[in-house]
C-alpha cells in the first residue's frame, strides 16, 4: 500500500462513510452489495463512528437494512450516464450526491463485486485534504503496451479538448488509475465534479470502458493530489468466470432467506462462499478452451 505521507484524518465518530453504488437490471450488483455489507458488518461497518450509505435504483432491495439509502432516480440515471452512452458516468455523480449529502469528512466507496479482506480503516486514515485513495495504478498511458489503455494515445494524440476554463490535452504523465475504491476527503468534493465533466468530453472520442477511471485520475494528477492505494485490502469476483459462479449463489441465497430480513441475512452470512470449488474453475476453464477452438 502506497503512504501519501501526508497529515492524516484519523477516525473519530462517523467520519467514515462507506458508499455502495448499486444500479441496473442485473440483481447482481444489488446483492453484491448487500453481500459486501453483510461481510463486513460484524468486524467494520457496524463501528460507531462507522456510516452505510448505498446509492441505488432499487431502494426496494435494501429495506430492512440499517443503512442509509439514496435513490436514484430515472432522470439521474439517464443524465450521468450521458443518455445512455456510458453507463460508468454514473458512479462519478452518485459518489458526488452522497458526499454532498453526508456529514463524514471521510467517504470511501467499494464496488459492488469487490469486498474488504483486511481492515479498511488503516486505509480511510490516509485520506486527508491533499491525499485520495483509489484501487490501484495501472501505469502511464505513453509507451503503455495494454492494447486498451493504448485507445487513449490513438483517440487523444495531438488533440486538444475543451475542460472548464482551460482545454484538456493527453500528457507523457497521464496514468490509468483503477476506480474500483475511491477515497475522498469531504472539502474535496469538486473533483468528482471536474472528472465527471472531463469523462463527458472524452467518452465520444475514446473507445474504452475505462473512460471514468480515466477521467478521474487525471484530474486528480493535475489538481495536484497524492494518490495512495487499496487493492491489497480487498478480494473480488469482477472477472468473467467468477461473476458467473458467485451471481447465482447470491441469488440463491436471497431467495431462500428473502430479499430484506437483515438479521437472517447477518446470521446466514458464514453459508456463502464466495471462492469456487476446482471442479468448477476447471469445467470453466475446460469450456472457454472449447469456445477458443
Amino acid at each position: 500500500m502506497a503512504n501519501c505521507n501526508d497529515t492524516a484524518i484519523l477516525p473519530s465518530m462517523k467520519n467514515i462513510e462507506h458508499v455502495l453504488i448499486a444500479y441496473g437490471k442485473q440483481i447482481g450488483y444489488h446483492h453484491g452489495a448487500k453481500y459486501q455489507i453483510l461481510s463486513a458488518w460484524r468486524r467494520w461497518y457496524s463501528q460507531s463512528d462507522v456510516s452505510i450509505c448505498v446509492m441505488t435504483d432499487r431502494p426496494d432491495l435494501f429495506e430492512g437494512y440499517p443503512i442509509k439509502v439514496i435513490e436514484i432516480t430515472s432522470r439521474q440515471t439517464d443524465e450521468w450516464s450521458l443518455g445512455g452512452a456510458q453507463h460508468f458516468g454514473i458512479k462519478l455523480r452518485a459518489f458526488e450526491k452522497s458526499m454532498a449529502l453526508s456529514n463524514s469528512p471521510i467517504s470511501l466507496l467499494l464496488d459492488t463485486d469487490t469486498y474488504w479482506t483486511k481492515n479498511p480503516r488503516p486505509l480511510a486514515s490516509l485520506i486527508s485534504k491533499r491525499c485520495v485513495i483509489m484501487f490501484c495504478d495501472e501505469g502511464k498511458v505513453h509507451g503503455t503496451r495494454n492494447s486498451s489503455i493504448n485507445r487513449y494515445n490513438e483517440a487523444l494524440q495531438n488533440c486538444k479538448v475543451d475542460w472548464g476554463n482551460t482545454h484538456y490535452e493527453l500528457s507523457s504523465e497521464s496514468r490509468m488509475r483503477n476506480s474500483s475504491i475511491i477515497g475522498l476527503h469531504s472539502e474535496n468534493i469538486a473533483i468528482l465534479d471536474k472528472a465527471f465533466d472531463l469523462f463527458a468530453k472524452l467518452e465520444p472520442l475514446v473507445d474504452a470502458h475505462t473512460v471514468e477511471q480515466f477521467a478521474l485520475s487525471e484530474a486528480l494528477r493535475l489538481g495536484g493530489f497524492k494518490v495512495a492505494f487499496g487493492s491489497a485490502f480487498t478480494s473480488d469476483w469482477s472477472s468473467i468466470g467468477r461473476k458467473d459462479y458467485v451471481t447465482p449463489v447470491l441469488k440463491q441465497f436471497f431467495e431462500e432467506h428473502g430479499e430484506n430480513d437483515f438479521n437472517r441475512h447477518l446470521s446466514h452470512i458464514d453459508s456463502i462462499s464466495i471462492r469456487r470449488p476446482l471442479n468448477i474453475l476447471f469445467r470453466q476453464k475446460l469450456l472457454k478452451l472449447k469456445t477458443k477452438n
